[in-house]
């Protein structure tokens, strides 16, 4: 059984021969689709060799190993052969978007599957910079924390720093959801605020930009229909 974020990642999947889980952990994503039949076979890799015993038991006592290739690798190294989705999840943003930046020459056009739990600007800006575009962007909240998906094609376009920084597809439809997320997001900036305000030494940057960041989603909250 999926959590809500891992069944918000299957729901971006693309149905394909190949499809391959970046830092994998148990692999509950890859028995899932294998067992869907969304993907025929399936590589699920990680950097921990603890992580990916974990998941070769998984597969193995699913008897889905025979249609998996496990494999202990770094970031997107473990994509040696076509794929039609690549999904990379369960990371922060920077690490994230150094996966996407030096692994540019093994996407191949496949569909991506992202979902970072930081900084996901730089995950926005990475996007672009390996030449795709994000279709979907979708929220989901799991236990109490809230993660943005993407799903992304192969294809350029120009977001505005704004775009980049917040999201572009996320705000245009009115949830609860999103409410709530806009909440969070700005409580999380707050904290950060304080916490820098109160530094011995402030970082007057740093505190222009949680200031910024802070008076956008507020914006964006005020301009909810009540």
């Amino acid at each position: 059984m999926l959590d809500e974020r891992l069944s918000l990642a299957a729901s971006l999947y693309e149905p394909c021969d190949w499809g391959a889980d970046i830092g994998t952990d148990h692999a509950l994503l890859p028995c899932h689709l294998l067992r869907q039949r969304i993907c025929q076979r399936m590589i699920a890799s990680d950097v921990s060799p603890k992580a990916l015993g974990h998941a070769r038991e998984n597969l193995t006592r699913q008897g889905l190993i025979d249609r998996a290739e496990v494999v202990l690798a770094d970031g997107l190294d473990a994509v040696t052969r076509p794929c039609g989705c690549i999904s990379v999840m369960g990371m922060g943003g920077e690490t994230m978007a150094d996966i996407l930046h030096r692994g540019q020459g093994r996407l191949q056009g496949a569909v991506l599957v992202l979902g970072a739990h930081t900084e996901l600007h730089l995950v926005r800006q990475a996007i672009q910079d390996v030449g795709y575009h994000m279709v979907a962007e979708r929220l989901c909240r799991a236990a109490t924390r809230f993660y943005v998906f993407w799903r992304c094609e192969v294809g350029e376009e120009a977001l505005s720093p704004e775009e980049i920084r917040y999201g572009k597809l996320l705000w245009q439809e009115d949830t609860p959801l999103l409410r709530e997320y806009a909440a969070w997001r700005k409580r999380i900036h707050q904290e950060r605020l304080n916490g820098l305000q109160s530094a011995t030494c402030p970082d007057e940057q740093a505190i222009n930009e949680a200031q910024s960041d802070i008076a956008w989603y507020r914006k964006k909250m005020e301009g909810f229909p009540c």
